[in-house]
């Protein structure tokens, strides 16, 4: 899409959304009840909901007609205007619901009134919101309580908040994970970058190993969910598992890119919550690579001050990168604490910027390198990897978006893959131990 077009988009039809929303709601609560034969899948959880949307269509789609959410547009006039989209030949649409704000996904459920509940995980996001594990997981069960009779709940046997949830009576159960309770269960097989995800899957009688795109094994839970779902939509797991080598990570998730001078990011710069922060510094502590770097600059919903805060990310930048950059207000305070931790002084650097940090990177990436770009949604590090490809027009201190940078006009590129970087594909074979 091009920068007029993102424009268009942001500010005029987005802008429409906003300000109209109990007409797209009519609209869409009428039109959703008009649509009684297509089965109607809303999926909930702090973490992973984007990812196994994809994952959940993709695998029906093997079969059936379906539509699904477009992007992460998971709540307000955006999730009635995805409801507008879909069309009487779906024999299936898959929903994206966020719990933002008190009372959202109550709201939202009686919308989509889910024929398919789906509840991945309690962790620490909109900690301004809820201040505690169990008012989050409250919100999130009002999805199950929404479930139409006779429907279908497909939960997380492996979160214990998840596990803790009972759909309304007449309603069915399937759980997913990797205890033994779980009705599909996977074990985790390979996830060491380069290589991917990979799962052992088992579901009742069948058995089928899952090789995916999808970097490290925090995603276990958004594929096995997937597969719950497209089996009782009568998907053989075989197929299942072979549609999901399709789904390309998300952009800002976990995703690969590789530079045109051969080193690779790998973007985690959508979700800065706490609680991604140990999946993300895991996979590139395990990972394989000529040098692992890790460029911060924060992380939210941890409930502690910005100087605690640089402590927790000086002790995962040491345990996990051979180059870290800290950027930001106190950047040099985390440097220090860093080197504390154990890093040698010349491979910590602190910078005022993002701006200053994409000069630095300029000069000393090279091929076999691994940088992972961690932030919050805030403070927009996308900019970096985009900076890295050519000039961008945006490098404001402050943003109150809250959106990837990729979708906003303001940054003033096309399309990442249209100016020299590249998915980087799984490889054919399990590579060499480091």
């Amino acid at each position: 899409m091009t920068s007029a077009g993102r424009w268009v988009r942001d500010a005029v039809v987005g802008r429409f959304l906003n300000r109209g929303p109990r007409l797209m709601w009519a609209l869409a609560y009428a039109w959703r009840r008009i649509l009684w034969r297509t089965t109607f899948v809303a999926v909930t959880g702090s973490l992973g909901k984007t990812t196994a949307k994809e994952c959940m269509a993709t695998c029906l789609r093997a079969r059936f007609p379906t539509a699904r959410s477009r992007g992460n547009q998971n709540s307000g006039a955006w999730l009635a205007l995805n409801i507008l989209r879909v069309r009487p030949w779906h024999r299936y649409a898959v929903l994206e619901v966020s719990a933002g704000v008190r009372g959202q996904i109550a709201r939202a459920a009686r919308l989509v009134r889910p024929d398919v509940a789906v509840v991945l995980s309690i962790a620490r996001t909109h900690t301004n919101e809820y201040p505690s594990l169990a008012a989050n997981a409250a919100e999130k069960a009002e999805l199950l309580a929404a479930l139409r009779p006779g429907g279908l709940a497909v939960l997380n046997a492996d979160d214990p908040r998840v596990a803790a949830m009972r759909p309304p009576a007449g309603c069915d159960v399937i759980w997913f994970g990797t205890c033994a309770r779980a009705g599909i269960r996977g074990r985790v097989i390979e996830q060491r970058w380069p290589a991917r995800l990979s799962l052992q899957v088992e579901r009742g009688s069948e058995t089928a190993t899952a090789r995916t795109q999808l970097v490290g094994a925090h995603w276990t839970p958004a594929v096995l969910a997937a597969l719950a779902v497209a089996g009782r939509a009568g998907v053989p797991l075989a197929a299942a598992a072979e549609a999901l080598g399709r789904v390309s990570p998300f952009p800002g998730r976990f995703q690969p890119v590789r530079l045109p001078n051969g080193a690779v990011i790998l973007r985690d710069d959508y979700n800065g919550a706490v609680d991604t922060l140990d999946a993300a510094v895991r996979v590139l502590a395990e990972a394989v690579a000529e040098r692992r770097i890790l460029l911060v600059s924060d992380v939210s919903d941890s409930g502690e001050h910005r100087p605690q805060r640089l402590r927790l990310l000086a002790r995962v930048a040491a345990a996990s990168a051979e180059l870290a950059l800290f950027v930001g207000e106190e950047a040099a305070y985390g440097r220090r604490r860093a080197i504390a931790a154990g890093l040698a002084p010349d491979r910590v650097h602190a910078f005022a910027t993002l701006a200053a940090a994409t000069e630095f990177l300029r000069g000393e990436l090279r091929a076999g390198d691994l940088l992972l770009l961690k932030g919050r949604t805030s403070d927009h590090t996308a900019r970096v990897f985009h900076a890295l490809l050519g000039p961008i027009r945006c490098w404001k201190p402050t943003c109150p978006r809250r959106i990837l940078c990729d979708d906003c006009w303001e940054l003033g590129v096309g399309a990442a893959s249209a100016r020299g970087a590249t998915l980087v594909p799984a490889p054919l074979a399990t590579p060499f131990a480091r």
